[in-house]
């Protein structure tokens, strides 16, 4: 699968992403009735409609800079534990993309990771721990080791979709270690993390593939 890296595939990216936010509203929102508060279904569609108001605003600053504007309105649109963990890692992928006018496949790679690292740090949370991380490393380290064999990064992100769907699925039946969901553990344990399928709408949607998501 031959993959365009510059500004406007970013732009169909975010809002392909967005779109998807939006549309899982409901489902989003029953995930985090059974393991949360319950706001993390209108928190994602905020976040959703944010980077749809920043893709209509001219953009003269290249990747870096839509991703850092991007950062910026979702943090302030959607200010949850998941939205402020989304605006970290934008701001991270703006960060590695300062001055370049297009994605290499090594900055393709290192973005993932990037990601990871700020979630631990700013998030307090580690793999295992019930988190949007349960998706996000097994997403990471599948893309790595998929585009090392094969040097094709069209088929190493399919792979890596595929990852994120699966550990996704995963999370339920294990119990939170953290935030809210912490303190109804053994409720938590009834559904899959809300975060981690947030992880696997996008890395999906991103390769034009629409999953569905089943909670009992």
């Amino acid at each position: 699968m031959k993959t365009a890296h510059d500004l406007n595939a970013l732009r169909k990216i975010l809002s392909d992403v967005a779109c998807v936010l939006i549309e899982s509203k409901e489902l989003l929102t029953h995930i985090d009735n059974l393991s949360g508060d319950g706001d993390l279904g209108i928190s994602m569609e905020k976040a959703g409609y944010s980077l749809l108001r920043e893709l209509k605003e001219p953009n003269d600053d290249g990747i870096a800079g839509l991703l850092s504007r991007c950062a910026v309105r979702v943090n302030m649109d959607a200010p949850s534990t998941m939205g402020t963990l989304a605006s970290f890692s934008i701001m991270e992928a703006a960060k590695l993309m300062k001055g370049k006018t297009a994605f290499s496949d090594t900055d393709l790679l290192r973005i993932p990771f990037a990601m990871i690292e700020i979630i631990m740090i700013r998030g307090r949370a580690q793999e295992g721990d019930k988190t949007v991380l349960d998706a996000l490393i097994p997403y990471a380290r599948t893309l790595s080791e998929k585009y090392s064999q094969e040097k094709d990064m069209g088929k190493a992100a399919l792979a890596a979709a595929d990852a994120a769907c699966i550990a996704a699925g995963r999370t339920k039946g294990w119990i939170a270690k953290i935030g809210r969901a912490k303190w109804i553990a053994q409720r938590s344990r009834d559904c899959p993390d809300g975060g981690a399928v947030v992880a696997a709408l996008a890395a999906n949607i991103i390769v034009g593939k629409k999953i569905e998501v089943i909670v009992d």
